[in-house]
């Protein structure tokens, strides 16, 4: 209890410190709010009325607490180019990322946690070396450079894949999720391949295997708990990769999600969107990886002795 206490404070505190970068970048960086929001055309008795109705007039004591409950309630302002509330455009191209982040995580699960598994399970050293052979040779490309050698190979060169993005298509997220979690899954993989090697050599392994433990039972019961613990938290600090991916990944594919949202937002300098994109990414990146710090401890009774 005390561990999901801790953890809870973390997050909130996290997402506290969030929104009050928001609110700096908002109302702190140089230039005028009302003046980006009407345009330069605007004259200066519009400027001063939308001033006043907007709040920008008082102080920044007073401002602070107005942005605070207005990002609770999910009120994130206008964009300055598209002049529709931010929240709205979040909400129409949240599915797209949603759904490559989704097939992300699945790829990173399925490559990095279960083929390991279950190559360690059978005893295939050679499959096992070649998938960490392949893994790693995909994390230390970035992701930019990777998606496009990709897209120019399969469908240039090849044409096994269509240039143009099919959404519609569930094949067509395979490769644009694969290019995502191509560093995640290389770091993760190492880690947990190495930590279940190290497991396996420890006397309580030895002991088991002299009680007469089959391979199989030794393996998912005592070596998989602690040598996932370390992978999961893999997981979480590679989610910031996730992030910065997106931008990457959705341009060069083709995808209308919040990465080339972001993209764009900063290619036309439209702070208020850039800010609210900013908030969600940053919130749902300390979300997940509470998540991920909390099955950690579940997972591992060692961890939840360190808090009690």
């Amino acid at each position: 209890m005390r561990a999901l206490f801790h953890r809870t404070a973390m997050a909130l505190l996290t997402m506290w410190l969030i929104v009050t970068i928001g609110f700096v970048c908002v109302y702190k960086l140089p230039g005028d709010p009302a003046r980006m929001i009407l345009g330069r055309q605007a004259s200066e008795e519009a400027l001063r009325e939308f001033r006043l109705q907007a709040g920008l007039d008082r102080p920044l004591w007073r401002q602070y607490p107005r942005f605070v409950d207005r990002t609770i309630h999910l009120n994130l302002g206008d964009s300055l180019v598209y002049r529709r509330p931010v929240v709205e455009l979040i909400r129409e191209r949240s599915a797209a990322t949603v759904k490559l982040v989704f097939f992300s995580l699945l790829e990173v699960i399925t490559i990095a946690f279960i083929i390991p598994l279950l190559l360690r399970l059978t005893g295939s050293e050679i499959a096992r070396n070649w998938l960490q052979r392949c893994s790693v040779a995909l994390g230390i490309v970035p992701p930019y450079v990777l998606g496009v050698v990709i897209l120019a190979i399969l469908a240039g060169s090849l044409g096994w894949v269509s240039a143009i993005f099919e959404p519609a298509r569930i094949r067509a997220w395979i490769l644009p999720s694969l290019v995502l979690a191509a560093y995640p899954i290389a770091i993760t993989m190492r880690l947990f391949e190495n930590h279940m090697q190290c497991e396996l050599r420890k006397l309580y392994v030895v002991r088991a295997k002299v009680m007469g433990f089959s391979h199989r039972v030794i393996v998912l019961r005592e070596v998989l708990p602690n040598a996932l613990t370390t992978a999961l938290a893999a997981v979480a600090n590679g989610l910031a990769s996730f992030v910065t991916g997106t931008f990457f990944v959705e341009v060069i594919f083709g995808i209308s999600g919040l990465g080339r949202l972001t993209y764009d937002a900063i290619g036309n300098k439209d702070i208020g969107l850039l800010a609210g994109l900013c908030i969600v990414f940053a919130v749902a990146i300390t979300a997940i990886s509470t998540t991920l710090d909390l099955a950690q401890l579940m997972i591992d009774p060692r961890l939840r002795g360190r808090h009690a």
